[in-house]
């Protein structure tokens, strides 16, 4: 089923695309050979007056084909698009991508209007840290930083990231309050697993080394699947390192954001749809962090350990769970206990959807708010595109692109949550295909752009076939960056 979501808002967000570039050239009489969808042989076609609208076999795409489109073959016939001038023909390349735009910006009016926008809420503040002193607490919703409206978490932290003193407006029992706070600089984190431990951790004791190396990503992901010997002030645990993962040292003001709550949103048997899951074995439940390390415990295993540390300062660890727990729960106002699988806990972890939202939506007060509110998170998302692709052409994102394959999963995984965040998913990929279209690529509308304003500043048009060239190696670039990115795709799935 994830396939056919994907084909259909595929197949949709490239409609839109292309009629962007159909319409403009029909508005300046350029003759349209051929609207597609999709590539290879057809299945089926239809001629209206002199364009061929056509569905292809293979539905990854979508074009239009324009009367004299190859330079090499420019016929200064007049419903030729190189017997016209370059400013109209940049509009004409232009179009499609703007349209893609557009379009995001219209789902995004159509999803405030139905569902207002999400709020930025706080799961947990760590006492002592700034956030605490300067007044956060658990619950608050962020509405705007340093004056600016925030729709989302990764805004929020880049912001505070800079290490900057911040102003934060937040939303707290209906009451506006605002926070002064100063981001300290935090020590890198290290998230350790083992399995088939022999010792204990403690909370509060600092780790030495490891294996007599020093605790960093570059030594701990090369002792990955080695049986380990951690060398604390408290004593030594040996152990099979399973799981590694590292955060650098950051600017934070210390709170967690909050992503779903403990409160089941569905029958997930024996769980029913109201549980308030508030304690599992030993580790009680408040919020997402406390399922997120609930869910490390059961990939510890019986025998095993999980444990977070601060620089090398342990900060929180635990005893894997065995192969049944004991859950709490909170079932129509009385306390019920439970004792089921650990891989039950696990997977109901893993499922999509299954824990009600912890974000809720705050919905703006009349239509003309609705549309200011609608606009500025479209603004704010292009923002947040631009950055992100800036950081991956400087090597600072490490995000990377998602090809269909990794769509697809995603897409597949999106539409188990419901409708919202679907429309937002489209939202997204329709604007980043108009931000990845006007990227100055040969092959891409972007090119075709440059190309055109060179015209207009040098009065004079580049020789065809160079143009064509450049086109045509830009082509085979993406085509080999496609196959990159499908088998990259594959080996996260894979990775799974």
């Amino acid at each position: 089923m994830a396939v056919v979501y994907f084909l259909i808002i595929f197949m949709a967000v490239v409609v839109v695309h292309e009629l962007g570039h159909f319409a403009f050239a029909r508005f300046f009489k350029v003759d349209v050979l051929e609207f597609a969808i999709g590539y290879g042989p057809k299945i089926y076609q239809k001629k209206f007056k002199r364009t061929t609208f056509r569905i292809n076999v293979f539905p990854l795409g979508g074009y239009v084909r324009l009367a004299g489109e190859d330079p090499t073959e420019a016929t200064g016939e007049a419903g030729s698009l190189y017997s016209k001038p370059a400013w109209q023909r940049l509009l004409i390349f232009l179009a499609g991508p703007v349209f893609s735009i557009l379009a995001g910006y219209v789902l995004f009016l159509f999803i405030v209007t139905l569902w207002g926008v999400p709020a930025v809420t706080v799961a947990y503040v760590e006492p002592g840290k700034p956030a605490y002193e300067a007044g956060l607490r658990d619950g608050d919703v962020i509405l705007k930083i340093n004056g600016r409206r925030v729709y989302d978490n990764y805004t929020v932290s880049q912001i505070i990231r800079r290490g900057l003193p911040v102003e934060l407006t937040v939303l707290r029992n209906d009451e506006k309050l605002n926070i002064r706070a100063v981001p300290k600089m935090f020590e890198e984190s290290h998230f350790i697993l083992l399995r088939d431990v022999d010792g204990e951790f403690q909370i509060g004791a600092r780790i030495e080394n490891v294996s007599g190396r020093s605790l960093s990503p570059a030594q701990l992901n090369s002792l990955l699947e080695s049986y380990v010997s951690v060398e604390t002030t408290n004593g030594t645990v040996k152990g099979l390192l399973k799981q590694y993962q590292y955060e650098p040292a950051k600017y934070a003001l210390g709170f967690y954001f909050a992503t779903v709550s403990n409160v089941l949103r569905k029958d997930f048997e024996p769980f029913r749809k109201g549980d308030v899951l508030f304690r599992v074995e030993n580790v009680t439940v408040n919020n997402n962090v406390d399922l997120s390390r609930i869910y490390q415990l059961a990939l510890a295993q019986d025998g095993g350990a999980y444990i977070e540390t601060q620089g090398d300062l342990i900060v929180w660890a635990s005893r894997g769970f065995g192969s049944e727990v004991t859950v709490g729960l909170l079932r129509d106002g009385q306390q019920v206990q439970l004792k089921v699988p650990t891989a039950l806990v696990k997977n109901l972890l893993e499922t999509p959807g299954v824990f009600e939202s912890k974000t809720a939506n705050l919905r703006p007060k009349d239509p003309l708010e609705t549309i200011a509110v609608a606009v500025d998170r479209c603004n704010n998302v292009l923002i947040t595109m631009y950055r992100s692709l800036l950081g991956m052409l400087r090597g600072t994102e490490t995000g990377g692109i998602v090809g269909p394959v990794g769509l697809v999963a995603f897409i597949g995984e999106t539409a188990k949550v419901g409708l919202e965040p679907v429309l937002t998913l489209v939202a997204l990929i329709t604007m980043s295909l108009g931000i990845f279209n006007l990227l100055p690529l040969p092959a891409l509308d972007g090119g075709r752009i440059v190309f055109s304003l060179i015209e207009l500043v040098s009065r004079r048009k580049v020789r065809p076939e160079v143009e064509n060239l450049i086109h045509f190696i830009g082509f085979l670039l993406l085509v080999a960056l496609m196959i990159f990115v499908t088998f990259s795709d594959i080996g996260r799935l894979i990775g799974r």
